[in-house]
């Protein structure tokens, strides 16, 4: 039976002490032994949050995409990357999704890999303000950026409401440089976003950063967005990741997994409505509480992607692809924050952290030739 299990830091925290307690046996997630499920077929355990660059996987097992294809998977779903790799760390999964600045870390500390990008962030993630801060009151004024509201002084000694090392934070980021400041001119508060919004709505800190379906609801409670991926001009991509252990003890599974999740993807790529239901079904199987309306305006702001669009990103030489141009952003961004060292950034590269072999595997199983 597949399970879906939703990981709190709790249940997180009590499997790793367990694991440092040296237990003998490997853990249900764990991505050791020949992939052999039962009957023969191939098992590989998923990591996943309740969105939607998670959301093909939800599909492939709701639909039996995974079973017809003699995939026996296991899902695990987490609140965060970070809380993602940290069960990366005990073993616990092998491929899954995420956004991109976790992926990185993930990369860094773990040698995690991404093998293609999913639903991106850039219109999905966004900065909030009160109506009566001044932030929200002043726009215009951050040159060459019209939908940035406020300006250097305005922002300068705000407190803010973000979880660090994520998307949220490059978009906040992003935002601070286009005004000339850093995070030092600010303070930033590390905070979840569901936390961050009930935090925000009680009156704590000046602005929030958050993603959907929180920053879908801001607008509800006549909060002002003061900027957004969009707002600054930066993609912002989600990924789609996979174990180095997986890569290179279960590269038939990885690819089987991937193949049948571009299919769920594509199926529903076109189709808002139906795509918006399955949405919220995920979503309200994992805790999130959002209707309809809202799991619509997500579906819309984060296009699910094919197989042709992840041919064109990883199309041209190593280094130099669409997919290594949008993640070299994240990845500098992380370098400038003192995050990682310029010596970190070039280990990913050397151990090949965006890892095309099968997006090119797919290309030539479907005659899509690079």
């Amino acid at each position: 039976m597949k399970k879906n299990l939703l990981v709190t830091a709790i249940v997180l925290a009590s499997a790793l002490a367990l694991a440092a307690c040296g237990g003998g046996g490997k853990s249900e997630g764990s991505s050791g032994g020949s992939g052999e499920g039962k009957e023969g077929k191939m098992q590989i355990t998923l990591s996943h949050q309740p969105y939607s660059h998670s959301l093909p996987s939800y599909i492939a097992e709701k639909e039996g995409m995974f079973e017809a294809a003699g995939l026996e998977t296991k899902m695990l779903m987490f609140t965060s990357g970070p809380a993602q790799n940290e069960a990366l760390a005990a073993g616990e999964w092998d491929v899954g999704a995420m956004g991109s600045p976790p992926s990185i870390m993930g990369g860094v500390a773990h040698n995690l890999h991404v093998i293609a990008l999913s639903a991106p962030d850039t219109e999905a993630v966004t900065i909030w303000a009160r109506p009566d801060s001044d932030v929200a009151q002043i726009s215009g004024k951050v040159d060459g950026y019209p939908d940035i509201y406020g300006d250097a002084d305005s922002w300068r000694g705000k407190t803010i409401l973000c979880p660090t090392s994520t998307s949220a934070h490059f978009t906040l980021i992003a935002t601070l440089e286009k005004m000339g400041l850093t995070d030092e001119d600010v303070e930033i508060i590390n905070m979840d976003v569901p936390q961050a919004f009930t935090a925000f709505k009680a009156g704590q800190a000046d602005i929030a950063c958050l993603w959907d379906p929180q920053g879908f609801s801001a607008a509800e409670e006549d909060w002002v967005c003061i900027s957004s991926g969009k707002a600054t001009g930066e993609v912002m991509p989600t990924v789609v990741v996979a174990s180095d252990k997986a890569i290179k003890e279960k590269p038939e599974e990885v690819l089987a997994w991937l193949d049948i999740y571009l299919q769920a993807s594509e199926k529903y790529t076109d189709k808002l409505d139906e795509q918006s239901q399955l949405l919220y079904d995920f979503g309200k199987e994992n805790g999130l509480e959002l209707d309809l309306e809202i799991a619509k305006k997500s579906a819309e702001k984060r296009p699910l992607p094919t197989l042709d669009e992840e041919i064109e990103l990883f199309k041209g030489e190593y280094g130099q692809r669409e997919v290594d141009k949008q993640m070299g952003k994240v990845i500098d961004f992380f370098v400038s924050q003192g995050k990682i060292e310029e010596a970190d950034k070039q280990a990913l590269m050397d151990n090949t952290f965006i890892d095309g072999q099968f997006i090119d595997k797919l290309a030539e199983k479907y005659g899509k030739n690079k």
